[in-house]
C-alpha cells in the first residue's frame, strides 16, 4: 500500500449559492482520491481565516477563485507531493507553515481548508473507514442532534428582522430519527401558521430556504414558531436558538447597536433578550454581542442567566478565542466551522479543547457550500452537541440530516446527545 501524495489537482466550480468556489482533488500513489471543497458565508467574522478571490469584477463580481486554483497548482501541490496521507498533521503542519499568517491570509483558509479536508479523505478512503471513524479512533458515544433555522433575518434577510435566524432544536427527542421528523413536520406546518399571521398572505422562502421573517419582532417568529410546534403536538420535545449576528449592526464609532432603526446600547439589547429568555425556553444564543467586546460578552453572560452564550464570530473555531472565551467567562458554546481557521487539525484541536473543558460544540455548515460537507461527521468525532443548518429542504441540510440518520444506523450504541446538563431553563 502506497499511501503517498502522488499529484494534487484543483478547479474552480460554484457553491450553493451560485458563487465560485475552490475544489482540490489529492490523489495517491495507489490511485485512491480524495476530494475537498471550502464553502464561505454570508455573515463572516473578521477573524475568519480570509477566502483568496480574484477581485476581477468582470468575473462574479470578483468572487472567482483562479488566484486560488493557482495557489494549488504553483505552491501547495510541489511542497506536498510525496507526504503520506495518513499523516493529517504533518500535512496541515505543513499548510500552516507554507501560509506562515493568523489567518490564512497568504495561501487563503479556502485554499489550506480543501487541500486539508481532501487530503482526510483519501485517507478515509485507503483505510475504508468512514470521516468520523477515522477521525475519533476510539468509541463514539454520541451523535449530535440535527435543528432547523425555520426563520431568517440580519444579514440573510434585509428589512426584515435584525436577529438573523430563529431556530428549533428537538432536544428531547429520543432518537435522532425522532428529531428529523420533528424537524420535518414543523416545516411542513409552518406556511399555514405564518398564513393564518399575515391575514391570509402567502409566506415568502428566504435564503437558505427558511421562511422570510414577516415581521421586524423575533419573538413573533418564536411565538410562530411555538404555535407550529404546538399543533404538531411537538411543543414539550422542543427549544429554541436564534443567531444574533450582532456584529452585523454595531456601530462602532458610537458604541451602539442599529436595531429596528433604532441607536441601542449594549444594556439595552441585553434587556431586550432577557424578555425573550423569560418568555422562552433557549437553549442558546449565539453571537448577541460585537465579536470585539469580551466585557460585553461576560456581561451578557452573566445577564441572560436562563440560557448558554454561544460564540461564532466571536470564537472563529480557533482555539486561541476559545481559551480567551474560557478565561473570560463569555460564552459555554461555540460554532465550529472548520473553515474558520484553515485545516481539519486545527479545527478537530479546538472542538476537542473547548469540549475537553466543558463547552458545547454546534457544527454548521455556511451558506454557500456544496452537499457533501463533512461538518456533521466531524462533529459526531469530537463529541458536538448539535447541528446548525436550514430547514429539511434541498442541498446540504438534507446531505448533513441524512449523515445524522446513517450514523444513528452504524453506530448502534450511540445516543442522541443529551443537553440535560446544560438546560438553565
Amino acid at each position: 500500500m502506497n499511501t503517498m501524495i502522488k499529484d494534487i489537482h484543483a478547479r474552480a466550480l460554484i457553491d450553493c449559492k451560485g458563487k465560485p468556489l475552490l475544489e482540490v482533488d489529492v490523489i495517491t500513489e495507489d490511485g485512491i482520491m480524495g476530494r475537498g471543497a471550502s464553502p464561505s458565508g454570508i455573515s463572516a467574522g473578521e477573524h475568519e481565516a480570509l477566502v483568496l478571490r480574484d477581485g476581477d469584477k468582470n468575473w462574479y463580481d470578483g468572487q472567482g477563485v483562479f488566484k486560488a486554483v493557482d495557489t494549488v497548482k504553483r505552491v501547495v501541490a510541489p511542497m506536498l507531493r510525496g507526504m503520506n496521507v495518513l499523516d493529517q498533521k504533518k500535512i496541515d503542519e505543513a499548510l500552516i507553515s507554507l501560509d506562515g499568517t493568523k489567518n490564512k491570509s497568504v495561501l487563503g483558509g479556502n485554499v489550506t481548508y480543501s487541500t486539508s479536508l481532501a487530503a482526510m479523505r483519501a485517507a478515509c478512503q485507503t483505510l475504508h473507514l468512514s470521516q468520523y471513524r477515522y477521525l475519533n479512533g476510539g468509541e463514539i458515544k454520541t451523535i449530535p442532534l440535527p435543528t432547523s433555522d425555520m426563520f431568517a433575518g440580519g444579514s440573510y434577510e434585509d428589512d426584515t428582522m435584525p436577529v438573523q435566524e430563529t431556530t428549533v432544536v428537538p432536544y428531547k427527542a429520543s432518537s435522532i430519527s425522532e428529531a428529523v421528523e420533528i424537524l420535518c413536520k414543523i416545516y411542513k406546518k409552518l406556511p399555514d401558521v405564518i398564513r393564518k399571521f399575515q391575514g391570509g398572505r402567502r409566506p415568502e422562502i428566504g435564503a437558505m430556504s427558511e421562511y422570510m421573517a414577516p415581521t421586524s419582532d423575533f419573538t413573533d417568529c418564536l411565538d410562530i414558531l411555538y404555535e407550529t410546534a404546538y399543533q404538531c403536538r411537538c411543543e414539550d420535545k422542543i427549544a429554541f436558538h436564534i443567531d444574533c449576528a450582532f456584529s452585523e449592526i454595531y456601530e462602532h464609532r458610537r458604541d451602539t447597536y442599529n436595531y429596528c432603526g433604532k441607536e441601542l446600547c449594549l444594556d439595552e439589547i441585553i434587556d431586550i433578550l432577557k424578555r425573550a429568555t423569560e418568555k422562552y425556553d433557549f437553549l442558546y444564543i449565539e453571537d448577541p454581542v460585537d465579536e470585539n467586546d469580551w466585557e460585553g460578552w461576560a456581561k451578557a453572560a452573566k445577564e441572560l442567566s436562563r440560557t448558554t452564550l454561544c460564540g461564532d464570530d466571536l470564537t472563529v473555531t480557533n482555539i486561541d478565542y476559545i481559551k480567551k472565551a474560557l478565561k473570560n467567562d463569555a460564552c459555554g458554546a461555540f460554532v465550529f466551522k472548520p473553515n474558520q481557521v484553515g485545516t481539519v487539525t486545527e479545527a478537530m484541536e479546538a472542538q476537542r479543547y473547548a469540549v475537553d473543558h466543558g463547552m458545547f460544540s454546534i457544527p454548521s455548515i455556511r451558506a454557500g457550500g456544496v452537499s457533501d460537507d463533512p461538518v456533521a461527521d466531524m462533529g459526531i468525532a469530537g463529541g458536538a452537541a448539535a447541528v446548525k443548518l436550514g430547514p429539511p429542504k434541498f442541498g446540504h441540510a438534507v446531505h448533513i440530516i441524512n449523515s445524522l440518520l446513517r450514523a444513528e444506523d452504524d453506530l448502534i450504541n450511540a445516543k442522541p446527545f443529551d443537553f440535560t446538563p446544560y438546560v438553565k431553563f
